[in-house]
């Protein structure tokens, strides 16, 4: 038991200093040696002015002095220090236990009142005492700052999470749980199982806890299903934040957004998912969670293939539109294209804007109303695709037979292709093999790319045929078609930053 004590005191100490005061040299280096096996931080004075003047240097948190030293004796020390430091903690080893010493030590609030000789274990009992002491004052002391600086937290679940475990809760918290302290909380439930397991929501997994997930991506929001102490399951928002004056110390909001009936979305069997999804009002209220808790978007636009995504925030929400802030590379783009997607880490999917209503470029704002949720969206592509340089013709081969209309790629991947071409080959279906042959230029030299292609789209236009072929290339050809990417990637940005678009 004491040894665990030892251990607890040098874990929780390692910001912590200790003054030891006593004019006695033989008693205060046998005292000090003492002291150094159970902490780093140990200074040592002999008189009551000495050690005034090594607090006023080191700021110990924990002062342990003898009463009768000379130039000043320990009562007078302590009022000095508690004048410039209240909450200073202070234990008092003396061989006097008069009636005026303990009332001396009483009004200044003195932590522990040991007597001389004091037993090793009595010692460090008041020492562990007085370190979990300080510890819990400044936990409490963190978690108000934290909760003044996160507004709308009021209402939520919030606790102080430290080491995996849960160290100080609010009473929402206690409420949810049907518990009255954290200590009944810990003995009634298993943190690891505490959120449920859903299809896209965070819970534990065989590899990682659900908390240990949480604390490494701070400010991510994530869904979660938690079952409150009526039995009754609940679907809430949990966002991390780390405290940083303290390392390791987070704090966690659950927002529970049950009564807005989103679940659904991620659920596969949900009949209703397809209206959901293109319902507006779904979308603004997922929306109005991100803005409640602070947190941001992304933004997603193509120009010629390349991916342009910018963070955003959202400052204004009404039933008819949003209105978003982001960076003027972002608008730009917007400014050409007149369409985006948005993504976050809470939709069920991305949200396609099919028409974006207003773009101040002053104020580096946009305003979107056109908006749905889609399964399937640009920013879900696997590979990049991207446009060629200049108009690139390909031969395309059908039962070994060259097509004779014209054929131009429109983009390229390294699995797939998209071409254009005037007329289709006769009896040519999805699924179909064709030989495709591409010539792309990289550093300035013509390559010439042949593969076995499948069929996997057909789409027809007014005046011509889109075709989209997969392929899959061997090692060298896979390494040109990367280069050339890589290459094409680098020309479009310059291309992009030179566009003057007002």
């Amino acid at each position: 038991m004491l040894a665990d004590k030892v251990q607890t005191i040098k874990k929780l100490s390692t910001d912590i200093t200790l003054l030891y005061v006593e004019d006695n040299i033989g008693l205060c280096n046998n005292m000090q040696k003492l002291l150094e096996r159970v902490s780093d931080n140990i200074i040592i004075a002999n008189n009551g002015e000495e050690g005034y003047k090594k607090f006023i240097e080191h700021k110990p948190k924990i002062i342990i002095t003898d009463i009768n030293m000379p130039k000043m004796n320990g009562f007078q020390m302590i009022k000095k220090i508690r004048a410039l430091e209240p909450e200073c903690k202070t234990l008092i080893l003396s061989a006097h236990d008069e009636k005026e010493h303990l009332h001396a030590a009483i009004n200044l609030e003195v932590f522990r009142y040991l007597n001389k000789p004091t037993r090793i274990p009595e010692l460090i009992d008041a020492i562990y005492d007085t370190i979990l002491a300080i510890h819990k004052e400044e936990n409490r002391r963190l978690f108000l700052n934290q909760l003044q600086s996160i507004f709308n937290y009021q209402n939520n679940i919030v606790a102080m999470m430290f080491e995996g475990n849960f160290i100080l809760p609010n009473q929402r918290f206690l409420e949810f749980f049907g518990v009255d302290t954290l200590d009944e909380f810990n003995e009634t439930f298993n943190m690891n199982q505490l959120l449920l397991e859903h299809k896209e929501f965070l819970y534990s997994s065989d590899s990682q806890s659900w908390h240990e997930k949480a604390v490494k991506n701070t400010g991510i929001l994530f869904h979660t299903k938690m079952e409150n102490h009526e039995g009754i399951r609940r679907h809430l928002i949990l966002k991390a934040r780390e405290v940083p004056e303290k390392e390791g110390h987070y704090i966690l909001s659950f927002d529970d957004i049950t009564e807005l009936n989103l679940m659904s979305l991620f659920d596969n069997e949900s009949t209703n998912i397809d209206n959901i999804a293109q319902d507006k009002m779904a979308v603004i209220t997922f929306m109005q969670i991100i803005k409640n808790n602070s947190s941001e978007i992304k933004i997603h636009n193509f120009y010629k293939g390349l991916t342009i995504v910018n963070p955003a925030v959202i400052l204004k929400i009404t039933d008819n539109e949003i209105i978003l802030k982001t960076v003027n590379s972002q608008l730009k783009i917007m400014q050409l294209t007149k369409f985006t997607t948005i993504s976050s880490e809470i939709f069920p999917q991305s949200v396609v804007c099919k028409s974006i209503e207003d773009i101040d470029i002053d104020n580096q704002t946009l305003t979107i109303k056109d908006m749905h949720f889609s399964q399937r969206t640009a920013t879900d592509r696997k590979f990049i695709r991207l446009e060629p340089s200049e108009e690139q013709a390909c031969s395309l081969f059908y039962r070994e037979i060259k097509f004779t209309s014209e054929t131009t790629v429109i983009d390229i991947s390294e699995v797939s292709a998209k071409v254009e071409i005037k007329a289709l080959p006769a009896g040519i279906r999805i699924d179909e093999k064709i030989n495709l042959t591409i010539n792309i230029k990289i550093n300035k030299k013509q390559t010439s790319l042949s593969t076995e292609a499948t069929v996997y789209r057909m789409e027809e236009n007014k005046r011509s045929y889109y075709l989209v072929l997969l392929f899959d290339l061997g090692t060298k050809d896979k390494k040109l078609i990367r280069e050339y990417i890589v290459n094409r990637q680098m020309e479009l940005i310059r291309e992009f930053k030179k566009l003057n678009i007002t």
